[in-house]
């Protein structure tokens, strides 16, 4: 089965609305600074997957800083997976700095049927993911939920783009470390973190984290592929596009060109996301 674990919907209303949103949330305003950035409608992602071979998606909205804005887009995920409960796994959308508010909409949106979190995206919803205090009342609740959760994480180094921030490797597992029982997926291959995988405080604090590929074309060369399933095994490792940034195709042709093996390739593509959230 292949599973794209990374893919972003919004509400089609929301095309209109993009000078209101920029104002209103600044996460909007970050990843859609101007108009004509692409927006992903279900029924172009849906297209996607046909043409891709995508047996399920997981889709998300962002990391939004004005909850009403979130709860809009979170009841839009949840109608649009329960259209297609076969093809689409929704997750929610919280601010820890909603505090109990945010608790809520976690319970609301599980009892919808959302399975996840995610994409925490600390630098534009302004706060820090080493402030254990801060995040402890929604990872509770993701635990007992048995929801993961999604973290976008970015590299110290390197080129800029938008979306790039500070929630850097070192900031990344201060936050593991502290949530050992939690399901943790760090988008983008986590900024880098698995390569310090080679120490071994690091790689053992990895048991209920995983890295997922939204974006790896613009970030590093497909060599990194075979270098980190080496250092934290290929179980870790899980496909995911960032639809609509870039088309699955690209992603897995980038996976594929590393000459790792089919049992990498079968466990990467699908098998992972899958055991994880128990797909049948």
């Amino acid at each position: 089965m292949l599973i794209d674990s990374h893919c972003h919907i919004l509400p089609p209303d929301f095309i209109n609305r993009q000078s209101e949103l920029r104002v209103s949330d600044a996460t909007f305003s970050n990843l859609f600074p101007r108009t004509g950035y692409k927006f992903a409608l279900v029924e172009e992602l849906l297209e996607s997957m046909s043409q891709n071979g995508i047996d399920k998606s997981i889709v998300m909205g962002m990391g939004w800083v004005n909850i009403d804005i979130a709860k809009e887009c979170n009841r839009y995920i949840a109608d649009i997976v329960s259209q297609y409960p076969d093809k689409l796994i929704g997750y929610c959308s919280v601010n820890p700095r909603w505090e109990n508010k945010a608790v809520s909409e976690i319970e609301e949106c599980y009892n919808l049927g959302l399975k996840g979190i995610g994409e925490l995206h600390p630098d534009t919803q302004d706060f820090d993911i080493t402030n254990i205090d801060l995040l402890r009342p929604i990872m509770d609740k993701a635990s007992k939920l048995a929801m993961p959760v999604v973290v976008h994480c970015s590299e110290p180094v390197g080129h800029q783009y938008p979306g790039k921030g500070i929630t850097t490797p070192d900031k990344t597992w201060s936050f593991i470390t502290k949530f050992p029982d939690n399901i943790i997926i760090c988008a983008h291959l986590g900024g880098g973190l698995p390569l310090y995988g080679f120490m071994p405080e690091v790689v053992k604090s990895f048991k209920n984290v995983y890295f997922d590929t939204a974006a790896v074309p613009y970030l590093y060369e497909n060599n990194i592929f075979p270098v980190i399933k080496d250092i934290i095994g290929n179980e870790k490792i899980l496909f995911g596009s960032d639809y609509p940034l870039l088309e699955p195709s690209k992603v897995i042709a980038h996976i594929e060109s590393s000459q790792i093996s089919i049992e990498d390739l079968t466990k990467i593509l699908g098998t992972n996301i899958s055991d994880i959230l128990n797909i049948a």
